[in-house]
């Protein structure tokens, strides 16, 4: 006969301490922080996609060069096509969240490198000819979007590191539930 008594009690696992990471300075846990950054993010997304569709002449507002606004015209169409991607990846992000897929939540980390260096890429040569004209710090230009990405990129991917351990999951998540904003 064998004897079928875990070795360690499942209402151990479900009700014992606080094993989760912390986000936000302590503010929330992953899950919560995944899920408010999409969907603010989507929020951000919507209306840079937005402006990206609707910005009709770049003439006079970033330049009279007609090479500067030919570029700037490439680099917004090829941008509004990486951001409706973005917006729709973020809808799947938020459901990985929701129901605790880690696959889910990798493509969301996907999705925001590719955007952030894809704008970098296609934004490139304004950004250069920018920094020619004004010799300004062009260092700028590219660590504002390293650094967006880095604090993006943090939260999902300590959850999808949480869910893959068996810190998170839906029995769990009471135990590791945390908002330090609202006291939840």
């Amino acid at each position: 006969m064998v004897d079928q008594t875990p070795l360690i009690s499942r209402e151990d696992d479900i009700s014992g301490p606080k094993r989760g990471h912390s986000c936000c300075c302590c503010c929330c846990d992953t899950r919560r922080a995944v899920i408010i950054i999409q969907i603010v993010f989507q929020i951000i997304l919507g209306i840079a996609w937005a402006v990206l569709f609707s910005e009709g002449s770049f003439e006079n507002d970033w330049s009279n060069d007609p090479r500067v606004i030919k570029d700037l015209e490439e680099a917004y169409k090829k941008l509004a096509i990486v951001v409706g991607v973005g917006v729709g990846v973020g809808f799947i992000v938020v459901f990985g969240a929701i129901t605790y897929k880690a696959p889910l939540i990798y493509l969301g980390i996907l999705m925001i490198l590719v955007e952030n260096v894809l704008s970098i890429v296609f934004l490139w040569p304004i950004i250069k000819d920018e920094q020619e004209k004004t010799s300004g710090a062009i260092w700028f230009s590219l660590a504002g979007p390293i650094i967006w990405m880095i604090i993006l990129i943090y939260p999902h991917v300590v959850f999808a590191k949480e869910i893959q351990s068996g810190i998170m999951s839906p029995e769990t998540y009471p135990r590791e539930k945390q908002c330090g904003c609202c006291n939840v």
